[in-house]
């Protein structure tokens, strides 16, 4: 990347952080920088993204997580299918007093997050190479991020062993999820939906799952 490439990519980062309220230091937008850098370095390997640079992967991703950092609570929190690492990465990035766990079963996927891990020097990052159904923590997560896993009802379902009363899930989504809440019945009474306005994105909506609040599955 050119250094005119890499200034771009700094005040974009900038940009979107201040339009969405997030507060970064120096130290953390070199850190967001340096990962959008190891994405795009990846990509062909482990195919993680459809951004076609960093400046790219930044104004339409960085700025999607950003958005629903505000919403993320500590101190444990799970990015469950965490992919290219979003948002989990980010939040790890944000917020250096939690722990992010990021669990990613396909195994390439899982060796990137691992390497950015290191790159970055991301101590509160832990990387679980498992299906999410299989993950078995030693301590429930305060908060369960999921993007592009599935419905709302497949999410609850992969994610049921690692609900406590006071765990949240949050569920990434394009619009509103209408029918994904009517196939819930009366545990659709525990979510709280949030539209986003997100740089990039024509729609965004954060569905938030207090896990106290579910009604037994029929």
């Amino acid at each position: 990347m050119s250094e005119t490439d890499a200034r771009d990519l700094r005040a974009a980062l900038r940009e979107a952080a201040t339009v969405l309220g997030v507060s970064l230091t120096e130290t953390q937008l070199e850190k967001l920088a340096c990962y959008a850098g190891l994405v795009v370095r990846w990509n062909k390997f482990a195919n993680l993204t459809g951004a076609r640079d960093e400046l790219a992967f930044a104004h339409k991703f960085i700025a999607d997580a950003l958005a629903v950092a505000r919403f993320v609570r500590g101190p444990v929190v799970a990015d469950l299918g965490s992919g290219s690492g979003l948002p989990g990465i980010v939040l790890a990035i944000l917020e250096p007093a939690w722990q992010l766990v990021l669990v990613e079963a396909r195994s390439r996927r899982a060796r990137f997050l691992s390497q950015v891990r290191i790159e970055l020097a991301l101590d509160n990052v832990q990387v679980a190479a498992t299906r999410i159904e299989h993950w078995q923590p030693p301590q429930l997560p305060n908060t369960i991020v999921c993007q592009a896993v599935g419905t709302l009802s497949l999410i609850l379902s992969l994610t049921a062993h690692l609900h406590a009363p006071d765990t949240r899930v949050l569920a990434l989504k394009g619009q509103f999820p209408g029918d994904e809440l009517g196939e819930l019945g009366e545990r659709a009474a525990a979510c709280e939906v949030r539209e986003l306005a997100v740089p990039g994105w024509a729609q965004r909506h954060l569905v938030t799952i207090d896990c106290g609040r579910l009604a037994p599955a029929v």
